[in-house]
C-alpha cells in the first residue's frame, strides 16, 4: 500500500471542497509529476507533464491535535514537577558531558598533531603514485582542508567546554 505525502492530502482536501474547480479535477485518477509530487488537477498534469499512477492506493491521514500548553498555576504547576531534575543529578550529567567533551578534545588535538606532521608546513612528501604534479597538489589541498576542519572541531569543543565551566 502506498502512502501519499501530507502536502498532497491537504491539496486533495482543499480541492474536494471547491466545487468551482470540479471540472479541472480527475477524481478517478492520481498522477505523479516529474518533481515526485502527486496530483489529480488536470491543469497541473498538463503543465508538468505528469503520468498516471496505476493501482494508486491513497491513505488519508487525519491530523492529530497538538497537546495544550501547560499553565504555571495550580495543579498544572504541580504536574510538571516530576519532569524537573534534581541539582545533584544535573551536576552529574554535566560532569559526564564535560568528561566526554574533554576526551573528544584530546582526540581531535592528537589528530591535528598527526595531520600537521604529515602536512609538513605545506610540503608533504610525494607519494609514488603522484608522478602527475596535479595529483600531489590535490592531495596537499585535501590535507589543508582536513586540518582546517579539525581546527574548527577543536574550536567548537572548546566553546562547548566553556559552557560547562560555570
Amino acid at each position: 500500500m502506498r502512502t501519499v505525502s501530507v502536502g498532497l492530502l491537504v491539496l486533495l482536501c482543499m480541492l474536494a471542497g471547491s466545487a468551482a474547480r470540479a471540472q479541472d479535477i480527475d477524481a478517478s485518477r492520481v498522477y505523479r509529476c516529474p518533481d515526485n509530487s502527486y496530483t489529480n488537477m488536470l491543469s497541473v498534469v498538463r503543465e508538468k507533464h505528469c503520468q498516471p499512477v496505476d493501482n494508486a492506493n491513497i491513505s488519508v491521514l487525519s491530523p492529530t491535535p497538538l497537546p495544550r500548553a501547560r499553565t504555571r498555576s495550580g495543579a498544572a504547576g504541580r504536574a510538571s514537577a516530576p519532569d524537573q531534575i534534581s541539582s545533584g543529578a544535573q551536576s552529574e550529567r554535566d560532569a559526564e558531558a564535560r568528561q566526554l567533551l574533554q576526551s573528544e578534545l584530546q582526540t581531535q588535538q592528537a589528530k591535528l598533531a598527526e595531520q600537521l606532521q604529515a602536512y609538513n608546513g605545506g610540503h608533504p612528501e610525494r607519494l609514488g603514485n603522484e608522478r602527475n604534479y596535479q595529483k600531489y597538489l590535490d592531495r596537499v589541498q585535501s590535507m589543508k582542508q582536513q586540518i582546517d576542519l579539525t581546527h574548527a572541531n577543536i574550536d567548537a569543543l572548546q566553546r562547548e567546554l566553556q559552557r560547562y565551566a560555570h
